[in-house]
């Protein structure tokens, strides 16, 4: 199985002059443009999910909805899903995984510092080593095994830079 790793883009600051909480929060302008940009990185890399998980916070909602748009993702296979949301035990995350068991690649959208922790989890078996992926950023794992713990390996991680370069 293939995971892939995305972090939503950026998003409107929490505390300015509005009625953001912090699940409300959208991605700014700038922020859909480059995502639009690093969804077409994501393309040239042949990223081809099955499905894509997502954390319910708008920012990652967004996120999820440019991805799938780019990456012809069937809308009926993009599935909320509050085991994304920032805090949330990975244990239930992968369980979620777990039950996907045709399923040969997902894409998982969501927070830091939880997306980073997940993917060290899963490449090193200890989430204190953490995948740094900055607001936009992407990683590739190819999962080994599920049983009896998730186990991959790191194929790729790239910044939104790099990706938004591939995608040009």
């Amino acid at each position: 199985m293939d995971l892939y790793i995305i972090r939503h883009g950026l998003a409107h600051p929490l505390g300015q002059k509005n009625d953001f909480t912090d699940e409300k929060r959208m991605l700014t302008a700038q922020g859909r443009d480059r995502m639009r940009e690093i969804a077409k990185g994501l393309r040239k890399l042949e990223v081809r999910p099955e499905m894509i998980l997502t954390s319910p916070f708008a920012r990652a909602r967004e996120t999820a909805e440019i991805v799938a748009d780019s990456l012809a993702v069937d809308a009926k296979m993009l599935m909320l899903t509050s085991n994304l949301a920032p805090g949330s035990p990975f244990e239930n995350v992968l369980a979620e995984i777990k039950e996907k068991k045709h399923v040969e690649s997902i894409a998982l959208v969501g927070h830091e510092p939880d997306l980073g922790e997940l993917a060290g989890l899963i490449v090193s078996g200890d989430s204190a080593f953490a995948l740094p992926l900055r607001k936009g950023g992407a990683c590739c794992i190819h999962v080994t095994e599920r049983i009896p713990s998730f186990r991959g390996v790191l194929v790729w991680l790239l910044t939104p830079k790099q990706l938004r370069i591939i995608g040009k």
